[in-house]
């Protein structure tokens, strides 16, 4: 509430022309008046402003091919603002990685052809991270981590 420059007293917007404690005449101050006219300009928000804050929305092509070529890694879920996720991700798929490693070296013995060993359960970990992003790429309602929409 604004105060009278003369006396002191707090008053009303409307008693902006005469002070009723002291009876001055104007009894604000010109420039630091708070009783200001709401059809007055209102500041803008202009691009040279530093509160602004600049967004550009995440696009869905691009995480879904980040999904199909990376997502063994989880640089999808990273690229969307998902931390957690994308270290849970990248520990998951290292143990599924092993997993199916011992798996292939406990149940055959490859012989000369020992480097399958560690080729197949990464083709089968990347594949079915292929298929993921494939299946992202037809989702409509799929946000990131602000909430917006993939675009």
């Amino acid at each position: 509430m604004p105060k009278c420059k003369y006396c002191g007293q707090p008053i009303t917007k409307f008693d902006k022309e005469i002070c009723p404690y002291c009876g001055a005449k104007n009894p604000l101050d010109g420039n630091n008046s708070q009783t200001t006219d709401i059809t007055e300009s209102i500041k803008t928000v202009s691009p040279d402003d530093e509160v602004l804050v600049k967004y550009k929305p995440k696009k869905k092509v691009l995480n879904a091919l980040l999904c199909m070529f990376l997502g063994i890694f989880g640089i999808d879920a990273l690229y969307l603002g998902f931390k957690n996720r994308f270290l849970i991700r990248l520990i998951s798929n290292a143990v599924v990685y092993i997993a199916l490693m011992l798996v292939f070296y406990f149940t055959k013995s490859y012989g000369n052809n020992s480097y399958l060993v560690f080729l197949l359960p990464l083709i089968i970990v990347f594949g079915v991270w292929f298929i993921i992003g494939i299946i992202f790429l037809f989702l409509k309602n799929k946000k990131d981590s602000n909430g917006a929409f993939l675009k």
